[in-house]
């Protein structure tokens, strides 16, 4: 009898190596790098195409955009659809974790698990399904079915796969697993042939995984197993990543699946972005409004117009309320700038314009000096509140739907073209009562608009 196939979504990632799109509270699983979806929400469609349930792994800090954005594509995640790590222990306890709970969450014995990591870019699709086809029917065998690229460079951070002998029709058993090799052990690799960067993309039976995972890594699962309350378990696992700690150690228990013209892509990197990219005839890869006069081989992402004269070799990335302006091959300098920015508190290195929240979803449109303006999308059913401000006024004015606003207690009901001020220390909740999501501009002002300047007592 066929067993239910699951895609696992890993989306727990945290990184600020794309920044100004990708921040410390955004990372880039979630952010729209070229086109209108996010490497998350490609994820999510291909999830569906691939499998009967999808579960989304992540962290309590990306729940909402998890959520927000699996809305944005029709996509509903409900509670059993979604895993929260209590903490980011790395992929292998991710993996057995979330797969340990599959029982409970589904009512089956045992499941076909595809894993997809969220902040990959994959530009041919179709081979990626071939693939993927192949890597279940490994896991109908017993194995452990990996989707494999061929190097096109020499890599260090990339998991290296030696491909065996011929199983079947494109499945090739697996000599060798090694992740991260040395530089030396790269180029080596790289020159000898055989070798293929694992995708992390990878089908098996979750029995068998989790007695994988328990044979090599009881640091893992103790822990797990022993304590009752997760959230002090997850403080005693041992951090370690599935590849290294899992399938570098059971090579007779992998398969290889390579793929031809995939087009896949880490994303680790601004450079790796460029590589991905179709170019113009001066080998400039862009995404938005771009006007360029005698300029090449240049990176250029933006949302609003952005021109180039005499320009070479450089990265200029605009989000709207950050610029980045940098020669390529300048990522470890920008890694630097990044972690001195967090550590400054700099809200553009943190926060990203679009916030998703349990409600919905906010995007600041304007900051100056003691005034912001930010568009508002409150979904239907949903609200928030009570709370009050000390520092500043808040102005709403309805775009589209129906708001029901209390303030001191008092209702008034607000519709389209119409507004509301709210002046300082006045105790107010929003709901939206009607059946389309209610979208409106809010103007704040006042002397202090930290985020710290809400007061949400029962009042």
């Amino acid at each position: 009898m066929d067993i239910k196939k699951i895609s696992m979504i890993l989306a727990g990632g945290f990184g600020t190596r794309l920044w100004p799109l990708s921040r410390k509270e955004h990372p880039k699983q979630f952010t729209k790098i070229v086109g209108d979806l996010s490497t998350y929400q490609q994820s999510l469609k291909r999830a569906s195409i691939l499998a009967d349930e999808t579960v989304v792994v992540t962290s309590e800090m990306y729940k909402y955009q998890a959520i927000g954005q699996a809305r944005e594509i029709g996509v509903d995640l409900g509670e059993k659809n979604l895993v929260l790590e209590p903490a980011r222990r790395d992929t292998a306890p991710a993996i057995y974790y979330s797969l340990s709970s599959l029982k409970d969450r589904f009512n089956l014995e045992d499941a076909l698990v595809t894993v997809l990591p969220s902040d990959h870019m994959i530009l041919n699709e179709s081979e990626l399904f071939k693939a993927v086809n192949l890597a279940q029917r490994s896991a109908d065998l017993d194995k452990v079915g990996l989707v494999s690229v061929s190097p096109s460079k020499p890599e260090l951070g990339f998991g290296y796969i030696k491909a065996g002998k011929k199983l079947e029709e494109g499945i090739y058993s697996v000599e060798r697993f090694v992740e991260k090799p040395g530089r030396e052990k790269v180029l080596e690799m790289v020159r000898g042939g055989g070798w293929y960067w694992s995708t992390m993309i990878m089908s098996f039976k979750a029995s068998h995984m989790l007695n994988l995972i328990e044979k090599t890594l009881p640091g893992v699962t103790e822990p797990l197993k022993r304590i009752n309350n997760v959230k002090e378990a997850y403080m005693s696992v041992e951090k370690v990543d599935i590849s290294s700690g899992t399938l570098s150690k059971v090579p007779s228990q992998l398969t290889i699946i390579p793929t031809i013209n995939l087009g896949w892509s880490d994303l680790g990197s601004f450079e790796s972005v460029y590589e991905l990219l179709s170019k113009d005839e001066r080998e400039n890869a862009l995404s938005g409004r771009v006007m360029l006069a005698n300029s090449r081989r240049n990176l250029v992402l933006s949302k609003r117009l952005v021109a180039l004269v005499n320009v070479r070799d450089m990265i200029v990335v605009d989000d709207e309320d950050a610029i980045l302006v940098m020669p390529k091959g300048s990522g470890q300098d920008l890694k630097g700038l990044i972690e001195r920015l967090i550590k400054e508190k700099v809200p553009e290195a943190i926060r990203h314009r679009v916030i998703y929240e349990h409600w919905g979803l906010s995007t600041t449109l304007l900051r100056g000096d003691g005034y912001e303006a930010k568009r508002v999308k409150i979904y239907p059913g949903k609200g928030f509140g009570p709370r009050r401000h000390y520092h500043r006024s808040i102005y709403w004015q309805v775009l589209s739907g129906t708001a029901k606003i209390f303030i001191n207690n008092k209702e008034r009901i607000v519709t389209r073209g119409n507004g509301l001020q709210i002046a300082v220390g006045s105790s107010y909740k929003l709901l939206n009562p009607g059946k389309i999501p209610l979208e409106m501009i809010e103007i704040t002002t006042g002397e202090y608009l930290g985020q710290d300047d809400v007061d949400e007592s029962n009042f």
